[in-house]
């Protein structure tokens, strides 16, 4: 069985004039919601998508603290490179919007100080 994990863990602070950014810690200077989302979308297309083989399953995890809010779903890869599971309507080759809606649900929900955890899980029987 192979796995792999790819996530991002975020704090979310203010830049001094009221605009909310998120410090993600492995790189120097905290980012803005549009560059945060961007940097969730590149990660998934340049890391965890080229990872994915036939047959393998993605589960998509966004993690809010404190309090605990958790938002999962999970998805198969199919030989026809579409996905079908959790909250696919019917099989896409596109996660992205499936994504950003997951993600923008709890942007509306984030406060100065909560820790932000996005995670991409690929599992392969």
């Amino acid at each position: 069985m192979f796995e792999a994990i790819f996530t991002i863990t975020a704090l979310v602070e203010s830049n001094g004039q009221g605009q909310r950014i998120f410090k993600i810690f492995q790189q120097r200077e905290p980012v803005n919601d549009v560059a945060f989302s961007s940097f969730l979308a590149t990660l998934y297309q340049q890391e965890v998508y080229r990872t994915l083989q036939a047959g393998d399953s993605l589960t998509i995890t966004v993690h809010l603290e404190p309090p605990r809010r958790e938002v999962e779903r999970t998805v198969r890869f199919r030989e026809d490179q579409q996905f079908e599971g959790d909250g696919v309507q019917e099989p896409t080759a596109d996660l992205l919007p499936l994504f950003s809606k997951m993600y923008e649900q709890f942007l509306q929900q984030v406060h100065l100080g909560d820790v932000l955890t996005v995670a991409f899980r690929v599992q392969r029987p």
